[in-house]
């Protein structure tokens, strides 16, 4: 199972902070805030959208991260698959 995508957003919005991109940060953690879970979840995926865009050319490590998040993010918004 991946892990929970707030953890994970928690984890990435760290990261960001530590190499320097806290404005980027904040926008993860904002989203983070915005109250129920599909709203939550949308929004951190277009946070995770809008980060992924500003670093994915300079910061490969931070990139893969964003992008595993916003895939876990895609999974949860799908819901559970039918078996």
């Amino acid at each position: 199972m991946s892990e929970d995508p707030a953890k994970a957003a928690e984890r990435v919005a760290r990261h960001l902070t530590e190499h320097g991109h806290a404005e980027h940060a904040g926008s993860l953690r904002r989203a983070l805030t915005l109250g129920a879970e599909r709203t939550v979840l949308h929004a951190l995926r277009e946070a995770c959208q809008t980060v992924l865009s500003a670093v994915e050319a300079f910061d490969p490590e931070t990139s893969a991260m964003i992008e595993e998040l916003r895939l876990s993010i895609d999974r949860r918004l799908e819901g559970p698959r039918p078996g």
